[in-house]
């Protein structure tokens, strides 16, 4: 049912009824009821849907809704007792005219105006019970509203944040294979092998705003593998994995951008090479990704394009604020990373 159809319900239908009490009051408290009298009880019903169907429209072609609610009343009140006087002057007419209900002689201003007040009571309540379901229908609109708007900004921060990572990591790729062509070509070509099983993964996924940490600890292997090559002996690397957690939901190429910054920012910058470790655990209710690396910590690392994009996608993905600490441990630089566990 449409907001239209639904207010023509209930205002047909609650007048009605307030038509209906009166013809029951007036048979119960009244003698010689006959159908003016029946037929004066409806017209003042209608007298009141008319009313109140003006007073909507003022309140719609005016912008009244819209106002603050100390401004509303203060043009609210006026206009009540305006429609109250001229609708209850209407009845009162009609009333005296076609029936014996209200005896003419015995009328009088005071009593004219108990009955304006009556029709003023009925007024404002009716205006309350308009007001409070506008306002509840507007407050649902702007809620689903407000919540579009904000799906529809994460899938275009999330877009973006796609369109970073893919370029950042195959340009690293390709200039590590580049490196090699010339020195040993039997090695390019295997890392070429890698790199298609990587851009693979990273196709695959592109429209998958999750992956499943088995799922990501493949193509982890893949790069470090890719990388080994390019460094030869200089890097030594492990996974360390909780076979539980396998299954739980992770942003794609979140572990291989904590790796690739390992080694960018920790092994390249060693002279000896080094050892990055990639361990999966829990805590609580927290799944936590921690790559330690070789290396010293540098002040501006936090800044790099990987970190950032790991810890902005989490943000959007899973509503919350990620817990992420960048340490150094001996001659080891821990990256630790936390987000619910989700499967």
């Amino acid at each position: 049912m449409t907001r239209n159809s639904s207010y023509w319900l209930f205002q047909s239908v609650g007048w009605f009824v307030y038509g209906m009490i009166g013809v029951i009051v007036a048979l119960l408290f009244y003698e010689n009821v006959d159908v003016w009298v029946i037929l004066a009880q409806f017209f003042s019903a209608a007298v009141m849907f008319l009313s109140t169907h003006l007073l909507r429209y003022k309140m719609k072609l005016d912008g009244w809704l819209k106002l603050k609610i100390q401004k509303l009343i203060l043009r609210l009140i006026p206009a009540l007792v305006l429609l109250a006087l001229l609708a209850n002057g209407i009845v009162v007419g009609y009333t005296m005219l076609t029936t014996e209900i209200i005896d003419a002689e015995r009328f009088s201003i005071t009593v004219f105006i108990l009955f304006t007040f009556q029709t003023f009571v009925y007024f404002c309540l009716w205006t309350a019970v308009y007001l409070i379901i506008h306002f509840f229908r507007n407050y649902k609109k702007e809620e689903v509203e407000k919540w579009q708007l904000q799906t529809a900004v994460k899938d275009a921060e999330l877009i973006a944040l796609k369109a970073q990572i893919n370029p950042h990591f195959l340009f690293n790729a390709l200039n590590n294979i580049r490196a090699l062509i010339l020195e040993d070509h039997m090695k390019a070509r295997d890392m070429v092998s890698h790199l298609s099983e990587l851009l693979r993964y990273s196709i695959q996924f592109n429209d998958s705003e999750k992956v499943t940490v088995e799922e990501e600890l493949e193509i982890v292997n893949k790069y470090l593998e890719l990388e080994s090559i390019h460094y030869e002996s200089r890097l030594h690397y492990e996974i360390l994995k909780n076979d539980e957690l396998l299954k739980c939901k992770i942003p794609p190429m979140l572990i291989q951008l904590m790796a690739e910054n390992a080694i960018k920012h920790g092994i390249s910058q060693v002279k000896n090479g080094g050892d990055i470790l990639i361990s999966i655990d829990k805590e609580g209710k927290n799944l936590v990704l921690e790559v330690s690396n070789t290396g010293k910590l540098k002040k501006n690392v936090g800044n790099g394009i990987g970190l950032r994009n790991a810890t902005e996608r989490i943000r959007i993905l899973f509503d919350s604020e990620p817990d992420l600490d960048l340490i150094q441990q001996g001659n080891m630089v821990r990256s630790r990373l936390k987000l619910p566990i989700e499967k």
